[in-house]
């Protein structure tokens, strides 16, 4: 299996890069592979309908991004919430994404925030992120809170506190994730879902 996993800050040194490479190594340390884009300088120019035009400029700039999402088997986007929303280059990314790349791979939504909140991106990714890639968002997602003081390392030997538990759940959803992944692979290889009359969701 072949995850790709999208860091939704534009900052640098950020909690979702950070975050984004703890899931990585667990994945990384089964039998699957990983690749992390991360949002930091926002990778790609802001969208227009240019896009579009396969001889365009920013279709020239969005092409190795698509590639590499059209190898995913499965998704995790990794969200921090900014004034109680998604950051910018992470939506802005999405609109490059289509049908193409996505459709019908299984997608785990992780929202992160420094202090209490963190609900927030799930909630708006859940109602918007997803209607022209068809990414199928699984049940399970997390919230990362408190990001500083937790998934500073992989150590499991703990028996309680905030940190042990977001990794014990982090685990739980990855595995929930990869169930998902297989079945949809096995459901992509069988069955036609793609009919150029409705290249949209409705």
């Amino acid at each position: 299996m072949h995850f790709v996993i999208l860091s939704g800050s534009q900052r640098d040194k950020s909690q979702s890069i950070k975050i984004s490479k703890w899931l990585a190594k667990v994945l990384d340390e089964s039998d699957a592979t990983t690749d992390i884009i991360s949002m930091a300088d926002n990778p790609l120019p802001f969208w227009d309908d240019s896009a579009w035009d396969k001889d365009s400029e920013l279709a020239a700039h969005a092409k190795p991004y698509q590639e590499r999402m059209a190898k995913a088997d499965g998704v995790i986007l990794v969200a921090p919430e900014w004034h109680g929303m998604v950051p910018g280059a992470l939506k802005n990314f999405l609109l490059y994404v289509g049908s193409a790349q996505t459709a019908h791979k299984p997608c785990l939504l992780v929202g992160v925030s420094t202090s209490t909140g963190g609900a927030y991106p799930i909630a708006e990714l859940r109602v918007s992120g997803y209607k022209n890639n068809r990414m199928v968002y699984i049940p399970d997602h997390l919230i990362v809170r408190n990001a500083e003081n937790v998934m500073n390392d992989h150590d499991m030997s703990a028996e309680d506190g905030e940190d042990i538990y977001i990794k014990k759940r982090a685990l739980y959803s990855l595995n929930v994730l990869r169930t998902y992944t297989q079945a949809l692979r096995d459901m992509r290889e069988k069955h036609d879902l793609f009919d150029p009359a409705y290249p949209f969701g409705m």
